[in-house]
């Protein structure tokens, strides 16, 4: 990204998600996550905006990390069921941690 290689990296999506597909776009989600998580990704939280559609921001030790996760990962099941249930692809942006102030919250929850 900025030649810096260990740089703690972030992407950003978000997606305009078919109404009747939403639950199981989320469970994916979710599936997907763990899946990543056992391959190097620091994890990711989904949002959602309230206009039907929904942002998730995922965190990755950097580039490397993550291109090999997603080719290494196994969740083609859960990689189809996302991808069936995108409507549109309205964004998605690298970034490149720069200070990072977030603690987990105690309420924090996983939905899988």
């Amino acid at each position: 990204m900025s030649g810096e290689p260990d740089a703690m990296l972030a992407t950003f999506f978000h997606w305009r998600i078919a109404p009747d597909r939403r639950a199981a776009f989320i469970e994916a989600w979710a599936a997907m996550t763990h899946a990543l998580k056992r391959h190097g990704s620091h994890g990711s939280a989904l949002f959602d905006r309230g206009d039907g559609t929904l942002c998730a921001f995922a965190r990755w030790p950097d580039a490397a990390t993550r291109d090999r996760a997603f080719a290494d990962v196994d969740a083609a099941d859960a990689r189809r069921v996302m991808r069936g249930a995108i409507v549109e692809e309205l964004a998605r942006m690298d970034m490149r941690e720069l200070c990072n102030l977030w603690t987990v919250a105690p309420e924090a929850r996983d939905h899988a």
